[in-house]
């Protein structure tokens, strides 16, 4: 049974194409083929379909073997490239072989070429089969570095979390240990004060415990987004309010119109505004002033947190947005996962928004994102 081969002939002479089909017949092959002898009609016929070989006069009118093998060698297409001449030298062979043709065969003795091109299809079978499994093999060693990547990162996450979690848990336990076995020796002040701590510490564990849930829902593409007109101002009154605890040390300033309104989800939006001016009372001295801002701009609202704080280097500010990134000083005693500034960016671009930092060591940081004004905005669903 003969056997289909998809042959690309570069040949000027119709008779010598003739003369090679007939011997691809005779040698047990079925050629589907395609004649050409121009470079323009190489070109074309190479992008036009996959060939299994290309058998190629040395020399034509109008081209020449090597001009089409130099063709063909510079799309980088891994085909075996048979030379056909009525005469050539030793040397010019040598040279073809060098410039990288499987072979030679003389018109006049055809009898070569149907050996030679199971030997090249073999070879070029076998180098085939071994570049996919070089291939494959690159792919699993960087499988392989990616799933350490991720364990090394699944342990440092556990023992951060670990660390943040037991923190608030040793002073609530210990707060409430206090009040319940010690509270008949206690003044009200001292009771008040121990309670007041252990809530503090509560409020902590909840804000690490709501970033943990978000960031496993994006992470899970389970992240779904509840747009609705969302008037700015009121919502950072709302979230100063609720902060009230962690914002008593620092004044606080709105600049904001009262008119201005997002498309976003409003609990979303909230943790934003949350995790941004946490970070900024985390980071600024107490007693200093932090500002919040929007402002309208070119169909979407641009909305910031400003502080006086430490400032980041800006070589540091692009990994801000990492999982937990802390980039403070070794000895800092400020207390974080590294989470917040992660949650905001996904929750920022689950809106069609984006989220970035401006900065200056020293002179303190502003936290800027952008969410789209109602008539702009979409219901999304990530």
């Amino acid at each position: 049974m003969s056997k289909p081969l998809n042959v690309l002939i570069v040949e000027d002479s119709e008779n010598d194409a003739l003369l090679l089909l007939r011997e691809l017949r005779r040698s047990g092959y079925e050629p589907i083929y395609e004649r050409v002898f121009t470079a323009d009609g190489l070109n074309s016929a190479l992008e036009k379909q996959s060939w299994d070989i290309v058998i190629s006069d040395f020399v034509m009118p109008q081209f020449s073997g090597l001009e089409a093998l130099k063709l063909l060698k510079s799309k980088g297409l891994d085909i075996p490239f048979i030379i056909t001449s009525g005469k050539i030298s030793d040397d010019t062979a040598v040279l073809s072989m060098k410039a990288g043709a499987a072979d030679y065969i003389m018109k006049d003795n055809l009898s070569r070429l149907g050996p030679a091109i199971e030997r090249e299809l073999q070879e070029t079978s076998i180098r085939r089969d071994s570049e996919k499994a070089s291939q494959a093999l690159k792919e699993r060693d960087a499988e392989l570095h990616v799933l350490k990547q991720v364990d090394q990162l699944k342990d440092e996450f556990i023992g951060l979390v670990s660390h943040e979690l037991r923190t608030p848990l040793t002073v609530i336990l210990g707060a409430l240990s206090t009040v319940i076995t010690e509270g008949d020796k206690l003044s009200t002040k001292e009771t008040k004060q121990l309670v007041s701590d252990a809530y503090s510490e509560a409020e902590m564990l909840s804000d690490i415990l709501a970033n943990l849930l978000e960031l496993a829902r994006a992470q899970a593409n389970r992240l779904r987004i509840n747009e609705e007109p969302v008037n700015i101002r009121e919502t950072f009154i709302a979230v100063i309010r609720s902060m009230k605890q962690q914002t008593a040390g620092h004044t606080i300033s709105i600049d904001c119109d009262e008119s201005i309104v997002v498309n976003a989800d409003r609990v979303r939006l909230r943790r934003i505004l949350h995790n941004l001016l946490d970070n900024a009372i985390k980071y600024s001295a107490p007693k200093t002033k932090i500002g919040i801002f929007a402002k309208r701009r070119d169909g979407e609202v641009l909305i910031g947190v400003r502080d006086k704080g430490i400032g980041i280097p800006l070589e540091k500010q692009g990994m801000l947005f990492e999982p937990f990134q802390r980039l403070e000083p070794e000895n800092s005693t400020v207390a974080g996962t590294g989470l917040g500034l992660v949650v905001c960016r996904r929750l920022v671009e689950a809106h069609g928004g984006r989220v970035w930092v401006e900065s200056q060591l020293g002179a303190g940081s502003t936290f800027q994102f952008t969410l789209p004004m109602p008539e702009m905005g979409a219901f999304r669903t990530q």
